[in-house]
């Protein structure tokens, strides 16, 4: 099968930058592939663990020392060329400078995998300090997998795949004839160690040990915790955490700046603001069945756990979806009385929710959700399936699989389409 090739917004993003870049974010979320795919380089230079320089230019590639690596990397810019310099926080900062020299010559692109290299650039004394602009590439997102996938997928297996692939590592060991749980319970063990290997790497270049604090932060997350103040119950019996929530949050705050963790704004829920879970649905995905079922050590899961938690990532997807269909953000919404899958705020109000399920949604469970929904105040209610179109009920929007890929395809072509106008300096207006 033709390999999968996510089409992704951040393509037109760095096309239409000028100047200077710095591209930055967690490991393994494309920066490499789309930095190699979307721009026309004339040399590409890694930077490895040994502080040495991997040099491609003309087809070929050769292994140089940080100074000579570096010096053909500024002569180029001087004659008005394109380089990209990938793993670009293994480059010690006495570098810097010769870099900066170049400077406006040319088109640099810096290429790191941690915040903690974006905090050095662009520090007061960074001799790169106003010379380059950031742009962070995340996992991908939801509309974009969806718009991809559709290509070769009827509409609710894209929806599934989608969740899965938003992670691009993935892509290549995918099996699309499968459905999507069956495919992660099956993988979850081998799954799960390259997951661990994944994020262990992040605190690595963050010049940090991964370890069991942050470990069991990311597992709890995974299982559906999500208050600093229950992480810290959990893990201070333990003897894991000191400082109670405090010190939870300042672990959470640094996950978001990673890229490992998204917070989203909590609305009425037992005086909560914030509501963390992971930006990945399939390190969630993985962490919680090795939670559940030992996977990293040789135990299988099983498809139905699978499903169970994928329902709670699609729930995270949809939301994003529709947050960008109102140009509002996604919130989260939890009380004793009944929970709201997706709800959609702006500024502090919001503006519609919505219950979502994996299956078939039946008539009277339709009608409850829509009336949890309206005694919240919520103007806009509405009922989504991936599977297939929800009942018709007065006062509801009801979207299906093929209405939720129409959506994601207007969503991610409207995202794409004013990158491009911006790019070419018109204006891009969406008035629906």
């Amino acid at each position: 099968m033709e390999q999968i090739v996510l089409r992704r917004r951040e393509a037109e993003e760095l096309k239409k930058a000028r100047g200077w870049l710095l591209v930055y974010g967690r490991r393994k979320v494309g920066k490499t592939f789309l930095l190699r795919r979307e721009l026309s380089w004339s040399i590409y230079a890694t930077v490895t663990r040994s502080r040495e320089i991997f040099l491609e230019s003309n087809g070929g590639i050769e292994k140089t020392g940080l100074e000579e690596g570096l010096q053909r990397v500024v002569d180029a810019l001087r004659r008005g060329e394109c380089v990209v310099i990938d793993e670009f926080q293994r480059l010690p900062e006495n570098y810097w400078d010769m870099l900066a020299l170049a400077h406006p010559l040319g088109r640099l692109v810096l290429s790191g995998s941690s915040f903690g290299v974006v905090e050095k650039v662009f520090s007061r004394r960074s001799p790169l300090l106003g010379l380059v602009n950031p742009l962070r590439v995340d996992v991908v997102s939801y509309a974009d997998a969806v718009s991809s996938l559709v290509e070769r997928l009827n509409p609710e297996k894209a929806l599934l795949w989608a969740i899965i692939v938003r992670d691009p590592w993935i892509v290549p060991f995918v099996d699309l004839s499968l459905p999507p749980a069956v495919f992660i319970a099956e993988n979850a063990g081998r799954l799960a160690l390259a997951s661990m290997g994944l994020v262990g790497e992040v605190f690595v270049e963050e010049e940090r040990r991964l370890t069991t604090l942050y470990e069991a932060v990311l597992r709890l997350l995974a299982e559906g915790y999500w208050k600093p103040a229950e992480i810290a119950g959990v893990l201070a019996p333990k003897g894991l955490v000191e400082g109670g929530a405090s010190a939870v949050v300042g672990i959470l705050e640094r996950m978001v700046k990673m890229g490992l963790v998204r917070k989203l704004k909590a609305w009425r829920s037992g005086g909560a603001k914030v509501y963390y879970r992971h930006s990945s649905p399939l390190l969630s995905l993985v962490y919680y069945l090795d939670q559940k079922f030992s996977v990293s050590e040789g135990y299988q899961a099983t498809p139905e756990a699978a499903n169970t938690a994928l329902g709670r990532e699609a729930e995270a997807c949809i939301a994003e979806l529709m947050a960008e269909r109102y140009s509002g953000v996604a919130g989260f919404y939890v009380s004793p009385f009944g929970d709201v899958d997706v709800i959609v705020l702006k500024g502090k109000r919001p503006i519609a929710g919505y219950e979502v399920k994996l299956g078939s949604i039946e008539q009277n469970e339709a009608k409850r959700a829509l009336e949890r929904i309206h005694s919240l105040g919520i103007p806009h209610a509405g009922l989504i399936s991936l599977k297939e179109k929800p009942p018709e009920i007065e006062g509801a929007e009801t979207l299906g699989p093929d209405e939720l890929v129409s959506l994601a395809k207007m969503v991610s072509e409207t995202k794409i389409s004013t990158q491009k106008a911006h790019e070419s300096g018109e204006l891009f207006w969406d008035n629906k």
